[in-house]
């Protein structure tokens, strides 16, 4: 009985450690106004992002509306 509490205390440990451990994007903004713009035009504009969080951040579709 006893070594079941110890695997589940390990077990438990390192699911909590696992759950901290994950990627976390900060925005300087997160939108940007065009304004009106003409069909013909093709307005660009950076939006700058760090990854604060302790794993590597992967992004794998951007979209815009």
């Amino acid at each position: 009985m006893r070594w079941g509490y110890v695997i589940a205390v390990l077990f438990i440990c390192l699911t909590v450690s696992l759950a901290h451990a994950q990627p976390s994007i900060v925005f300087e903004e997160e939108s940007y106004d065009f304004g009106e713009v003409i069909q013909t035009e093709r307005p660009e504009h950076t939006f700058v992002f760090k990854n604060t969080g302790t794993e590597v951040l992967v992004i794998q579709k951007v979209t815009s509306s």
